[in-house]
Parts: C-alpha cells; sequence; structure tokens
C-alpha cells in the first residue's frame, strides 16, 4: 500500500513539476523578448577606454562623488623647492597628533 502511495506521489509530482517555472517570477527575466537587436557601432577599443576612464563606484564612500584636483602646472622640482624654502622660514605643513 505504501509503495503504491508513494509511486502515485513521485508519478503527480513529476506531472506538476513542469508547470511550476512556466512564467519568470519578477526580477528572474524579462517579459518583453520581441525587442528589436541593433549593433553597436563603437569599436571594442573605444569602449575598453570609456570603462578605464569611468570606473564604478566601490567600497564604503561610493556614494560620495570623486573630487578631482585642479591638475597643476608646477613641475615636482619646482613644488620641492617651494617646500624647502617654506621650510626655511619656519612654515611647516601640520602633521600628527597636533594638526
Amino acid at each position: 500500500m505504501k509503495t503504491r502511495n508513494i509511486a502515485l506521489a513521485t508519478l503527480l509530482a513529476t506531472a506538476f513539476a513542469g508547470n511550476a517555472f512556466a512564467f519568470p517570477v519578477s526580477g528572474e527575466g524579462p517579459f518583453f523578448q520581441n525587442d528589436a537587436v541593433t549593433v553597436s557601432a563603437t569599436s571594442r577599443e573605444a569602449v575598453q577606454q570609456d570603462a578605464i576612464a569611468h570606473r564604478p563606484a566601490a567600497g564604503a564612500q561610493n556614494a560620495v562623488a570623486a573630487v578631482r584636483a585642479a591638475s597643476s602646472q608646477l613641475t615636482r622640482a619646482q613644488v620641492r623647492a617651494d617646500t624647502v624654502e617654506a621650510v626655511a622660514h619656519g612654515q611647516f605643513a601640520k602633521s600628527g597628533e597636533m594638526s
């Protein structure tokens, strides 16, 4: 008796299992699949360069826009000379616990 019930339950489960995933659930797949397919005219190199230039936000501060400093027109040697001159006149950069 138990064997017959187990076999019947297995048969019914197999019969109804095919309809379990007939329609996509929210987030599982697109409902409209008749969209026109277009081919991009952008080259692979251009796409790679754009991806390198605009990296995705990541990390703890991903919601904060990156503040980019203006590019300096001074060379490394000029900045070093200005720093040495400022230290010679008693101007030091604030650093450490007392800053």
